[in-house]
This record gives C-alpha cells, structure tokens and sequence, in this order.
C-alpha cells in the first residue's frame, strides 16, 4: 500500500509555521478525504490540518506543542 504525506498546509501569505495542539487521531485509525486529523495554531489563527486521502493513519511525525514549518510532513496516511 502507498503512504501519502500529511503536509502542514499553505495557510496564510507570509506565514512559514505553526504550533502543532492537537492530534485527533492516532496510529491505526480510519480517516476519509478531508477529515480533520490535528489542530495547529498562530498567536492569531487556529488551522485545521486535513488528511489528503482515504485511508489508516500509518505515522505521526511531529508531537503536539512542536513548531512545524508550512510544507513539513507531520503524518503518513496509508491508502
């Protein structure tokens, strides 16, 4: 089975990263296309990271309360 990467989306013009708060899955779950599968934030905004596809959480790459960069891969969705 392929794993597609969970990328810390392009939320705002000039932004470069966020603080990862939450995950709202874990290893082994289900996810369908655009669940919402962590939280993150600014000091202005929350963001909301989707999974990319249909499939089972295979990694989470980042722990909550890390700094993540726009584009960095935070988790692997197996599909």
């Amino acid at each position: 089975m392929a794993r597609i990467a969970v990328n810390v989306p392009d939320f705002a013009e000039g932004a470069k990263s966020v603080k990862l708060r939450q995950w709202l899955v874990k290893i082994g779950d289900d996810v369908a296309k655009d669940d919402v599968i962590a939280e993150a934030s600014t000091d202005k905004i929350r963001v909301d990271i989707e999974s990319p596809a249909d499939g089972k959480v295979a990694a989470l790459l980042a722990e909550e309360g890390d700094r993540v960069e726009v584009g960095q891969t935070i988790a692997e969705i197996e599909g």
